[in-house]
């Protein structure tokens, strides 16, 4: 008798787990998914109009190759406005101060603002002197080991951000770039999986996150909400909190258009690939409470369907029933990637989803509680 109860509980705990899953993946997944993405308006714009001037910031601590490599495509960037590129280096050891007057002497749009020592943990320090330093009231940020797919990347994103009036804080997209090997693979699969939630999210009018590499807001916004003095201590988190403690259903948008795609590598292992995600999770835990709250459910039902389905199968539970609701699901994963992964160019990853899938709730029900559980500062370089 006792173990056709907990057996029942299994059942009503995995189908309950699943139909949260669909509610998330054709509520909120599928509104990404299904997009009705809006018309250039580059081409649209009046000829009497100009888009507002912008300041590019980028930090950069011992970045020598990485500004060698990528900072001619920033600098190449076509605009029909000013814009500046404000590079902060923060208290690098390496040859970046010499790699950044080089490009000064033939570059005049190009401004460095010098760190000296490093006394705040993370880049928030440096990032808050470059945006406080800026010239211009619009903003657009990546990193210095990224490279934007085109010369109209800043183009896409002021347009984006100039778009609405209400608009003050735009998400962009920035994807690994393709190799060989299951970690980058694996790499590309989380990063765009990640997208497509916080641009689900935003279009349903409850934005939480952002990424650093690819994000472009109002100078005002950043000072309403106090920059980043409320989370200095962490060192993550100079992109997702500045969007979680400022984005509201009106003011945030998102640009999907594959000329603001801003690329960078992934890490060569995967022990710096979890250092990598633990740093982000370490800002996390600050979400506000409804947006922790959704996030949660949506990662522990996501596990339990794979962990309860896997123990009902051993159990000898009724396999046609199990093989519907998994069957069902997974369609439904088939029919919302296929929309999202061709909107993110990751089409050749829809055959490994059902694999991935799996490989995705293993991370969210070991590494992440284990990284939130038993976190420990973690420096940038």
């Amino acid at each position: 008798m006792q173990t056709n109860f907990f057996l029942l509980a299994l059942c009503w705990c995995f189908f309950g787990a699943t139909l949260w899953q669909l509610f998330f993946w054709w509520g909120v997944f599928a509104r990404f998914s299904f997009y009705s993405k809006q018309k250039n308006r580059l081409q649209e714009r009046q000829k009497n109009t100009l888009p507002p001037p912008f300041s590019v910031i980028i930090c950069a601590r011992n970045e020598a190759g990485n500004l060698r490599r990528y900072l001619p495509g920033i600098l190449a960037q076509q605009y029909d406005a000013d814009w500046e590129l404000l590079l902060v280096d923060d208290a690098s050891t390496d040859d970046t101060p010499t790699v950044l007057r080089e490009f000064q002497e033939k570059n005049p749009r190009l401004r460095v603002i010098q760190i000296d020592n490093k006394t705040f943990p993370g880049k928030k320090h440096a990032l808050e002197q470059g945006i406080r330093a800026s010239q211009y009231a619009h903003i657009l940020l990546t990193d210095a080991d990224c490279e934007p797919t085109g010369v109209f990347w800043l183009s896409h994103m002021a347009e984006s951000l100039n778009r609405k009036p209400e608009t003050e804080i735009v998400l962009g997209y920035a994807p690994m770039k393709t190799t060989a090997g299951i970690l980058n693979r694996w790499a590309r699969f989380e990063t765009a999986q990640t997208a497509l939630q916080y641009f689900s999210f935003t279009l349903a009018g409850m934005p939480y996150m952002g990424v650093g590499r690819n994000l472009a807001f109002k100078k005002s916004v950043f000072e309403r909400v106090g920059g980043f003095s409320k989370h200095l201590d962490i060192p993550s988190g100079d992109d997702d909190l500045l969007v979680n403690a400022a984005a509201t259903s009106t003011n945030t948008g998102i640009c999907t258009d594959p000329a603001a795609f801003v690329f960078s590598e992934n890490k060569t292992t995967w022990q710096q690939w979890l250092q990598q995600k633990r740093r982000h999770l370490g800002a996390s835990s600050t979400y506000r409470p409804l947006h922790k709250l959704l996030l949660a459910s949506l990662s522990l039902s996501l596990v339990l369907h794979y962990f309860l389905l896997f123990l009902l199968l051993l159990s000898g539970w009724n396999f046609h029933l199990l093989a519907m609701a998994y069957g069902l699901r997974m369609l439904t994963l088939m029919i919302v990637y296929r929309g999202a992964f061709s909107r993110l160019q990751g089409a050749d990853l829809l055959k490994w989803v059902p694999v991935l899938d799996v490989l995705l709730a293993i991370y969210y029900g070991i590494a992440v509680p284990y990284y939130l559980i038993f976190s420990r500062p973690v420096v940038w370089k």
